[in-house]
């Protein structure tokens, strides 16, 4: 496959303190909180409580997204453990469990919101009273398209205009209804099931977007330029505490250049990701969806190969790399610390056709 390049250019790094000093935020994303939805867009409101806990309790400061990315656009400072909160679809259980604590915390918030469900007053979803509740209460609200649909998707014997026409109104729909609704919000888009690929992204950085996704990492100025901002994800399946800590104190990977292969496979393949970092990273772990360990090759100038053991499984997947964060000077005491970068891949079946959601 026909490799893409991607530049991004990290100026004054030469040491520790500097790049740990750079500005970032980490972005935390939700689906559920609630006991009788699925384990695997769910965390318990128990849960949900302990891991706000653990950000009032050790040093983190949690803000609104608009002002993040205000400040990382403008090359603002931002101090070192800055948080964001996220969810994704409007689901009546974050109004009814997650908002109140939240409102006990103080903490600022966002919902990306899908609106078709909202406007047929679907069970279990939000109202537009409740979505202006939340506005009320430090609640920002961002796009999450109209009918949350896979944007890569084709339908049959959709041609590629066609294809773009519907994904443009599937945006401009959920625009529309928010503004009639709640007013003015921030052009934001979460993808949906965080999938995306290069003709997506540009499609929404065309229409004045923001996007984030779904694969981990914290988010700097370049990650947020990338059209595909990284944000953790939250479920039942990633409970544990500490590695709740290593995700929320990470540190974007301090990337210089990056040649990927694209997003996007239509059979089985091992995808390349090069990364040529600054002179602190001297080790790179990487991990492969369902492969584990993968390995990792260095070579000159301080470039890292990473390549999967075997094909890449249907459906979405990822490369993740973390690197040790050395010692130094920051607002958090929690240790240890990682850099995180995270590449998402998307695989289609052999025979063309796309995977089914569990």
């Amino acid at each position: 496959m026909l490799r893409i390049i991607l530049f991004i250019v990290v100026n004054g790094l030469s040491g520790a303190v500097q790049a740990l000093a750079a500005s970032h935020g980490v972005i935390l994303q939700y689906h559920h909180v609630a006991t009788d939805t699925p384990a695997i867009t769910s965390v318990t409101p128990a849960l949900f409580r302990q891991q706000m806990t653990f950000l009032r309790d050790n040093g983190f400061a949690v803000w609104p997204l608009p002002r993040l990315v205000e400040h990382l656009q403008a090359d603002k400072p931002v101090p070192d453990g800055v948080v964001v909160i996220t969810f994704d679809d409007a689901y009546r259980n974050i109004h009814d469990n997650a908002a109140p604590i939240l409102r006990e915390f103080g903490f600022p918030f966002t919902v990306f919101v899908s609106t078709e469900f909202v406007a047929n007053r679907q069970r279990g979803y939000m109202t537009w009273d409740d979505l202006s509740a939340l506005q009320k209460l430090g609640g920002t609200l961002a796009n999450h398209t109209h009918r949350h649909p896979h944007l890569l998707r084709r339908l049959e014997g959709e041609s590629e205009s066609a294809w773009k026409a519907r994904i443009q109104s599937e945006i401009t729909t959920a625009e529309q209804l928010l503004q009639a609704h709640v007013g003015d919000h921030p052009r934001y888009l979460a993808y949906p099931y965080g999938e995306a690929n290069e003709a997506v992204i540009a499609m929404v950085q065309q229409l004045g977007y923001i996007g984030f996704g779904q694969q981990s990492g914290a988010v700097d100025k370049a990650a947020l330029a990338s059209g595909m901002a990284p944000r953790f994800p939250f479920n039942m399946h990633y409970a544990d505490m500490t590695e709740f800590q290593h995700k929320a104190s990470s540190v974007p990977l301090p990337v210089l250049q990056l040649e990927s292969s694209p997003m996007l496979w239509e059979k089985a393949g091992v995808p390349l990701l090069r990364l040529q970092l600054a002179e602190q990273v001297q080790q790179l772990s990487c991990f492969a969806s369902g492969q584990g360990a993968i390995k990792v090759i260095r070579q000159e100038d301080n470039w890292f190969e990473v390549r999967a053991k075997g094909p890449i499984p249907v459906g979405r997947s990822r490369y993740n790399c973390t690197a040790t964060l050395p010692a130094a000077d920051s607002g958090l005491a929690l240790k240890p610390r990682f850099y995180w970068l995270s590449r998402q891949w998307i695989r289609k079946r052999d025979d063309g056709s796309w995977y089914p959601e569990p």
